[in-house]
């Protein structure tokens, strides 16, 4: 049955539902331990567009009460909804909307959370992979069937019996979801994962809806120094290629110009644009060309298809270092300050919201296969906001103009550059508040690995886990420069700490001896030399390593956390069985004598691409645990400072501003001094929780604006 609340009883009469008072409704849900909730509304931003209904479902009742938000103040429903269990589909951007009215749940189940969290490591949607809209679930679960054709007509529609129709079924269905979801978290083994990433979907909401400020005059100095040092790097490349003398990238004007004379200068006919794969054709060829000219092979493998492609991106150069370092030194700079030109600039300053004179971004609670959360969503795709607003209110707009256009910037990668972060701030009369712990997934891995070198070097040592690869696989070098212990090492042999960097990331990261080479540009058998005393040193990593390989190719899936049952899945680790049982000695002989080396042979390709897929979960199998169990302590800290405060009655009043992997930004008044501390308390317990070994330090750096 269909119920409608609405202050505007002349204009609907209809047989689809029932018209009830804002107490009647009330009264009724009462009754109910579940809300099934959903909002509709003008748009997308939470301090611009209005709610057009609110709508409550309950699956025993058998009820739906969409509520007329244009007529109806949706504060009367505020008890209701915090103490209640709320059931929703994408509760983060509802409940962005809920605070507006000073309502908050915390009390939440997100089905479109949970799915995401039973799919974790399945590819995107847009690379096969399964779909999370409340349509698509509703399809793979309950083989129902949802039209949402009258969705993108809501905007100029209003409240008809169609919208109110479709609103009302929004809240039909998600209770049965949710007890599907349920059976196989229980059978997955994940509940509490479950039960975690949900108690964290109003924290996210509050973050967005909180914003961060950025003051634009010191973003525009920062704009015109990063153009500075752009036109340096492309002048210190053009340099380069006149210095090379090869007539073939050289240009000299020798016929001269009536009014400006001669100017038989030479220069450069390379003209640097983006760099990599997608520069202009014209321009993409003479740049391949000089760069191939110096002796670069330009041939990778595309991720996607697997086969080979032309690149000039840095991190396919970069792999050859010996060929013509200085060369590459500048291209990386240059690639570095293209990047940040292209992808720091303009589009901030449109992101400010004119209501609230803050940047109020989109963030995905599951981004990646650990778990770990990004945000933005690059220059505005697949925003839906009235046209009409977006003119007026400077907001995304779908067009080529980047004057126009800005979705939702990213403020998680900035770069750490001073004046970046001096671009971040608290309002007047607040304090901008950066906490973050020390070395979390350093610490998370000595813990997690139970590397007895790692867990004394910080117990009882400087924590400097490079002073400690060093010592590990360079130790006879670091003996020669004096040293008698690590802690010698960063005074006496910083070259050779600075050579184990490379060596410790690929290794921590799962890599092989082929990282280490293509990181240093060193021989392989000298790169293996250097894996295999890191292997020597560090033991527990060593042991981890291998045990942890052999259980994802067993069980098809790695997990990230015993306490909290997080997973994350080799989502076509039956496909891979069913080839690994086909390689017998058979199809070897057949694969030496016919396949092997031939080139575009399709044979050839599975099996280089099943070892690949291998070797990936490999790697993963000893990276993930780490990055996964940071994401964990990051969102359950998170939730914890959230809870202190609302408890606290700070609402509004001490901001989440940001969330950084092992960061959490905060922003709240002066007289409010002790609020870094609570934060420095609640992050340094609940690291307790999921590293037993030992302690992890948490750090807040306290000012006006974003210090770390």
């Amino acid at each position: 049955m269909i119920y409608l609340v609405t202050g505007s009883l002349n204009l609907f009469t209809s047989n689809l539902y029932k018209i009830i008072s804002a107490e009647e409704s009330i009264k009724m849900m009462n009754d109910w331990n579940i809300i099934q909730f959903d909002t509709e509304t003008k748009g997308v931003d939470a301090h611009i567009s209005p709610v057009l209904c609110a709508q409550f479902g309950n699956k025993k009742a058998d009820t739906q009460i969409v509520v007329d938000t244009t007529t109806i103040n949706l504060k009367l429903y505020k008890e209701i909804l915090e103490k209640k269990l709320v059931l929703g589909q994408n509760l983060y951007f509802d409940l962005q909307f809920l605070y507006n009215y000073g309502i908050v749940c915390r009390n939440v189940y997100d089905t479109m959370i949970v799915e995401q969290l039973l799919y974790l490591g399945y590819p995107p949607v847009t690379k096969g992979g399964p779909s999370f809209s409340l349509a698509a679930i509703s399809d793979r679960r309950l083989n129902i069937y949802m039209d949402k054709s009258v969705r993108g007509q809501i905007i100029w529609r209003g409240l008809d019996d169609d919208v109110i129709k479709y609103a009302a079924n929004d809240v039909v269905y998600l209770e049965d979801i949710m007890w599907s979801q349920i059976n196989d978290c229980r059978i997955k083994q994940c509940m509490k994962a479950a039960k975690m990433e949900c108690d964290f979907v109003p924290v996210l909401a509050y973050c967005s809806w909180c914003g961060i400020k950025l003051d634009v005059d010191v973003w525009k100095n920062k704009m015109k120094q990063d153009e500075d040092t752009l036109n340096t790097m492309i002048n210190d490349l053009n340099k380069f290629v006149i210095d090379t003398g090869d007539n073939k990238f050289i240009t000299i004007d020798r016929q001269g110009d009536l009014f400006n004379g001669f100017d038989v200068t030479p220069k450069s006919k390379v003209t640097w644009s983006k760099p990599g794969i997608k520069a202009p054709k014209g321009n993409k060829n003479i740049m391949m060309q000089f760069i191939k000219s110096l002796g670069f092979d330009i041939t990778t493998l595309d991720k996607k298809t697997k086969d080979e492609k032309e690149s000039i991106d840095i991190k396919a150069l970069n792999k050859q270092k010996g060929i013509n370092d200085k060369f590459l030194k500048l291209y990386k700079n240059y690639s570095e300050a293209y990047k940040v030109v292209s992808t720091y600039g303009i589009t901030y300053f449109n992101a400010i919201n004119p209501i609230t004179g803050r940047i109020h971004t989109s963030f995905k609670q599951i981004a990646a296969d650990t778990g770990r959360i990004a945000c933005g969503n690059g220059e505005g795709d697949n925003i839906k906001i009235n046209p009409d607003l977006a003119k007026l209110k400077g907001f995304p707009l779908k067009t080529n103009d980047t004057s126009k256009k800005c979705g939702y910037p990213n403020i998680q990668t900035l770069p750490a550059d001073d004046l970046t972060r001096k671009s971040f701030v608290s309002e007047t009369g607040n304090i901008f508040c950066s906490c973050d712990w020390s070395a979390i997934e350093s610490r998370l891995g000595a813990d997690i690995y139970q590397e007895q070198s790692m867990i004394d070097e910080f117990i009882h040592g400087s924590g400097d886990m490079h002073s400690l690869v060093a010592w590990n696989v360079f130790r006879k070098q670091c003996k020669d420069c004096g040293c008698e212990s690590v802690a010698d090492v960063k005074s006496k042999a910083s070259e050779w700490r600075k050579k184990a960097k490379p060596v410790e990331f690929s290794q921590m990261f799962g890599g092989s001896a082929e990282a280490i080479r293509n990181s240093m540009g060193c021989p392989i058998e000298e790169a293996q030399k250097y894996a295999d005393e890191y292997n020597n040193g560090f033991k527990g990593i060593a042991k981890y390593k291998d045990k942890g390989s052999k259980f994802v190719r067993k069980n098809g899936y790695i997990l990230l956390n015993p306490i909290t049952g997080h997973k994350t899945y080799w989502w076509d680790h039956d496909k891979w069985v069913e080839e690994q049982k086909s390689f017998t000695s058979e199809f070897w002989d057949n694969y030496r004598s016919k396949h092997k080396g031939v080139k575009d042979d399709p044979i050839a390709k599975m099996v280089r691409v099943h070892f690949q897929a291998a070797s990936k979960w490999d790697r993963k199998a000893l990276n993930s645990v780490t990055q996964g169990t940071g994401a964990i302590c990051l969102k359950t800290a998170a939730r914890r400072f959230f809870n202190w405060i609302i408890d606290n009655g700070y609402f509004n009043i001490v901001k989440i501003v940001d969330f950084v992997h092992d960061e959490i930004c905060i922003e709240y008044p002066e007289s409010l001094s002790s609020t870094s501390k609570e934060l420095e308390n609640i992050m340094e317990d609940t690291a307790s929780i999921f590293c037993k070994s030992l302690p992890i330090p948490a750090e807040a750096a306290c000012g006006h604006y974003w210090i770390h």
